[in-house]
């Protein structure tokens, strides 16, 4: 409580100096020894960025991006401006009672000795499936070791189903169903708008402001498609990019929270606290997903 209540007091600031602003952040990379199609997904990103003028931050997972032609691959995030930080090796999930602290701690340092040599390394962890420890020891543990090897905050603020979404793309890629696609991509981008609007409005609820928020995508096929009709629907809500530093200044990512199971988008946590009504949990899943699907006349079987 007393957390909350120092929290408020720093965040007392101005509402419209924060008003709507959004860093981009991209998890896993590709691997191109079973993907193909890895290095030009990578590079459609990298141009769609560069084009609107927006520099990122990406956190790749050493099992995600498979050997040294995969971290090449990530490199040129760096290369390019954009910032790198580090999301372990295998992709655990830290909410499972068979993951352990010591084994994780060493897929988080796996993380660091892979990517922190690599241009525009920034010591940024951030939680695969954004799970954080459903236990007090492997919680404060992470955070212990965070703190002890200087590593800052990567959380979201808001979170969204792009996998989900990803994965109906490359299906309907795969039948050549350019109808469906049609259908899809307005859908993505509704549901991209909606989770924003969604969270934004949780953090007027219980910070009384608009913080500088930072997104969670993928580097997957759908975004490096559809990056740039993304941008443009953002900037046409009202939506100012920033740059995932300036985002992460705000002090909504200093916030360690004494939620169990620990972990989602930060507001998602605070909102707990604060008892808001309506959260679910998992925050982001498929299954809600359905309705937006059907709006847009795409039937999706549970």
């Amino acid at each position: 409580m007393f957390k909350l209540i120092l929290l408020s007091l720093c965040l007392g600031l101005s509402n419209l100096a924060f008003s709507k602003s959004l860093a981009l952040s991209f998890d896993d990379g590709l691997d191109p020894s079973t993907n193909p199609q890895a290095q030009k997904i990578n590079n459609d990103l990298l141009d769609t960025l560069k084009k609107n003028n927006i520099h990122a931050i990406v956190f790749p997972s050493i099992s995600k991006i498979g050997g040294a032609d995969g971290l090449a691959i990530i490199s040129n995030w760096g290369k390019q401006g954009h910032r790198i930080g580090n999301h372990g090796n295998l992709h655990l999930n830290l909410a499972k009672d068979s993951v352990s602290l010591p084994d994780y701690l060493q897929d988080v340092q796996e993380g660091d000795k892979a990517f922190s040599s690599l241009q525009g390394f920034v010591p940024r962890y951030r939680f695969p499936y954004l799970k954080e420890g459903n236990t007090l020891e492997k919680r404060d543990g992470v955070r212990k070791w965070l703190l002890a090897n200087n590593y800052q905050s990567g959380a979201v603020s808001i979170d969204a189903s792009d996998w989900y979404y990803n994965q109906l793309f490359l299906a309907y890629q795969k039948e050549n169903d350019q109808e469906s696609l049609n259908k899809l991509k307005p859908a993505y981008i509704s549901h991209l708008l909606d989770r924003a609007s969604y969270y934004d409005d949780l953090a007027l609820k219980t910070l009384g402001r608009s913080p500088k928020h930072v997104l969670l995508l993928h580097v997957r096929a759908i975004n490096a498609a559809w990056l740039d009709d993304i941008i443009s629907a953002f900037n046409e809500q009202g939506w100012n990019f920033i740059d995932s530093d300036s985002a992460y200044q705000d002090p909504l990512y200093k916030l360690q929270t004494e939620t169990l199971p620990a972990g989602e988008s930060i507001l998602w946590n605070i909102s707990k606290i604060y008892g808001v009504d309506g959260l679910r949990y998992p925050a982001e899943d498929a299954p809600y997903e359905y309705e937006n699907l059907k709006k847009f006349g795409l039937n999706v079987a549970p």
